[in-house]
């Protein structure tokens, strides 16, 4: 090494240390950027870039500008979500006194505070809400808080395979975050199997959840906040709720209130957890048995407000089967009309249940150790909706054990229950229009007749509208019956599930979803749980007021996945398939698929700020997978709706209606589908589904292959295949409704499948047929040249 070159070093050296020990002298620029002011003094960096870079930032001090970096991805997609979904912060605390008050006047939410006050952590939605945050001189610092790598829990539901949810959530990017889901159930932490030893807060007390069995195990989010749980005897479904909505959107919080013993209660659940800046979605699993199917009723009300204020509003459907009636009353003795003046009947009004002749009793018979809540709804207002306008017609219901008028009378060994409430006659409105009986049975099955006594009021056609005739449903709820004497004939679905906005949801056992086996189970065809509630068209007659408006609403709107692992309650029974039966109970009915769906509506929320209610219903019911099977039928029916959801079509579709770009697969689709309104059910190959019948056709598969595996990691493939979803519905509904289109596409289709199916075969048959069309024109060349010599 020269002279010049080692001089040269030692000069640089020196003037490092010299330079460096000024450096050391002073602040570094990070303490510097501390010296700032009470802001920067407190808050981090990536909270600083979002509070600089924010559109809507109102922080006053601009000389951050130039010692925070730009934006980057990550700060673009936190200031993205800042408004809509919000950013969660800790907050390391001098004190926390008057932190709650504090940040309940700045419309800040609270998510946790720790016990020792020396940590909270907390949503911003603004930089305003940093600045403020700042200036409170409780709060030391501020930091934001990076997503957590989620590690699942003990028990993992397999409805996000069959709803396809573990796809969109791939393809969108998405878990839940930033979304509240509200739970109404019975109870949420009530029994031994929820709380242990460490749980918080104490049984039946209101506050953030903690320390639960499912919380510890990873089966629920570490903070709950429960608004009520103090209504004895709960179950603890709502935990069980929780931990299916856990499975399919962990990032999703979660607050839950106790339904409460009434439709007032109810009503009331439905309002706290809608008010604003609580649920952004909200899931319950309650019916009341006086709820009006003839007029919206105080908990239907309720929820078509909270899905008003664009929060999606989910509800089970219910367990009921077919076990219903609906008919128009008919005199057993048309000619004498008994204006009421007798205890009990005297046989002259009670309703013909026989269509050819004549038959006072309805026959049924209960199981051994069975319960059976026999409802009789009919079609009047009710007081209890409106105080100024009940019912103008007044029935009356009959539990006997035998088949005689005799056995009406209370004073007959054979009477057994009656429910006959007071209600008005024409022009003097009284009460509801609901009546309830209890059926038990011991050791053995039991028999009972029902019979329905007109007391009072008109017989023909209803007071409020000429031409209306009085009608009545029977609905018997609890468990299933042994036999009837008349087929059932009318809707098992009613009272909230009918709401105006709400999405009222059927079961469809996860082992029925294509993602398993649905052929090998009952029929070929999907099946949904035979005790998922029929419903279909049903008209609501009164408006809130009283006023006759019918409006024909239609339920359920499409069903989602029960059956799924849970460690709450439910059943050990399952079919051998995936992995069961294993060590975990299956929960079982509509209480779980609603849940489930509402998962969904969680990722979509996330994926898709502002979404509405109306939004997410249509893209879920059109693209719901076709359930054909036991009880069900080709396109639209009453058990399922418009079929089994279909998370990742759905996902598309949603992104096709309000115009954001076709969502990225993540992984290879599985089967994606149409409107089930449609000829041939799902797929979003819709030409190919449309052609072959169904999207399980093996044919149809290979194009989905095609598809994801050829189309899609491309840009231009991935915008082919939005066009192509964009304008193929329609043609694959015109294809539908032809059989003669329907054999014309498949034949056009079977070149291409074929090359799909057999890729060897096709080449040498390409290669062989270049090289006759290759020998073919060099034979003619010669030909040509020959005639020309």
């Amino acid at each position: 090494m020269s002279f010049k070159n080692k001089t040269s070093i030692v000069c640089c050296v020196l003037f490092l240390l010299f330079s460096g020990g000024a450096v050391w002298a002073s602040a570094n620029i990070k303490q510097a950027d501390r010296k700032l002011g009470d802001f920067t003094a407190k808050v981090d960096s990536h909270l600083k870039a979002i509070a600089v870079n924010s559109a809507s930032s109102d922080i006053a001090s601009l000389s951050l500008k130039p010692i925070v970096d730009s934006a980057g991805p990550m700060v673009t997609r936190l200031i993205g979500g800042l408004a809509t979904r919000g950013v969660d912060v800790e907050l390391f605390l001098n004190t926390a006194d008057g932190l709650p008050q504090f940040l309940e006047e700045q419309g800040i939410a609270l998510s946790f505070l720790a016990k020792d006050g020396k940590r909270a952590t907390v949503q911003i939605r603004s930089a305003a809400d940093l600045s403020r945050l700042s200036e409170n001189e409780s709060i030391r610092e501020i930091r934001y808080l990076p997503p957590t790598i989620l590690r699942v829990g003990a028990v993992t539901s397999r409805a996000p395979k069959a709803m396809r949810s573990d796809l969109a959530a791939s393809a969108l990017g998405v878990d839940g975050s930033g979304q509240t889901i509200g739970i109404i159930s019975d109870s949420f932490a009530q029994t031994s199997i929820v709380r242990d030893g460490n749980t918080v807060p104490a049984q039946f007390d209101a506050g953030i959840l903690q320390g639960s069995r499912q919380q510890d195990s990873g089966d629920l989010p570490a903070l709950i906040s429960i608004l009520r749980d103090d209504v004895p005897e709960g179950t603890d479904e709502g935990a069980a709720m929780g931990e299916l909505i856990h499975d399919a959107a962990p990032g999703a919080a979660m607050i839950f209130h106790a339904a409460g013993r009434s439709r007032a209660e109810m009503a009331d659940a439905i309002d706290q957890l809608c008010a604003n800046g609580r649920a952004d979605i909200v899931v319950d699993d309650i019916l009341f048995l006086n709820e009006s199917a003839y007029q919206d009723d105080v908990p239907a009300l309720a929820a078509s407000n909270c899905v008003s204020k664009g929060i999606p509003y989910l509800t089970a459907a219910g367990n009921d089967r077919d076990q219903a009636y609906r008919y128009v009353y008919r005199d057993l003795v048309a000619n004498i009309d008994e204006p009421g003046l007798s205890r009990f009947p005297s046989g002259n009004d009670l309703h013909n249940w026989s269509n050819s002749g004549e038959d006072a009793f309805l026959e049924l018979r209960i199981p051994a150790n069975s319960t059976v809540y026999a409802v009789l709804i009919w079609n009047q207002p009710n007081s209890s909706i409106n105080s100024a306008n009940g019912a103008q017609i007044d029935l009356d219901l009959y539990a006997t054990r035998a088949e005689s008028v005799a056995a009406l009378n209370p004073s007959s060994r054979h009477f057994y229950a009656r429910s006959s409430d007071e209600q008005g006659t024409t022009g003097n409105p009284r009460g509801d229009a609901s009546e309830v009986v209890i059926l038990t049975s011991g050791a053995s099955p039991e028999t009972f007749y029902l019979a329905v006594e007109h007391f009072d009021g008109s017989q023909g056609d209803i007071p409020q509208q000429s031409g209306v005739p009085l009608e009545f449903r029977l609905l018997l709820t609890g468990d299933e019956l042994v036999s009837v004497e008349y087929d059932y004939n009318g809707p098992s679905v009613w009272g909230h599930s009918t709401a105006r906005g709400v999405a009222s949801v059927a079961a469809v056992p996860w082992w029925e979803s294509p993602e398993y086996r649905p052929e090998a189970y009952d029929t070929i065809e999907i099946d949904p749980e035979p005790f998922s509630s029929r419903g279909g068209d049903i008209t609501i007659q009164f408006d809130s007021n009283g006023q006759y408006a019918p409006q024909t609403r239609s339920a359920p709107h499409f069903a989602a996945i029960d059956g799924n692992n849970n460690t709450v309650l439910g059943s050990s029974v399952v079919p051998s398939e995936a992995g069961e039966p294993d060590n975990f109970l299956n929960f079982y009915g509509t209480s779980a698929a609603a849940p489930n769906a509402a998962a969904v509506f969680a990722l979509f929320k996330e994926a898709y700020a502002g979404v509405s209610p109306e939004q997410l219903i249509a893209s879920v019911t059109n693209t719901a997978i076709d359930v054909k099977g036991f009880r069900a039928s080709e396109g639209k029916d009453d058990v399922t709706g418009s079929g089994l959801i279909n998370a990742e079509a759905a996902a598309s579709y949603l992104a096709s209606l309000i115009g954001a770009d076709p969502i990225p697969l993540a992984t290879p689709a599985s089967t994606q589908a149409t409107p089930s309104s449609r000829n041939g059910g799902g797929g979003a190959c819709f030409i190919a589904t449309a052609a072959y019948g169904s999207y399980l056709a093996p044919d149809v598969k290979i194009l989905r292959e095609f598809r994801d595996k050829v189309l899609l990691p491309y840009k231009w493939g991935q915008a082919f295949v939005a066009v192509y979803y964009r304008y193929s519905p329609p043609i694959a509904d015109r294809i539908a409704s032809s059989d003669a289109l329907r054999l014309a596409t498949r034949i056009s289709l079977s070149p291409l499948v074929y090359g799909l199916k057999y890729p060897f075969v096709s080449m040498l048959l390409l290669a062989s047929g270049l090289l006759v069309l290759v020998r073919r024109r060099d034979a003619h060349k010669v030909k040509l040249q020959k005639v020309a010599a």
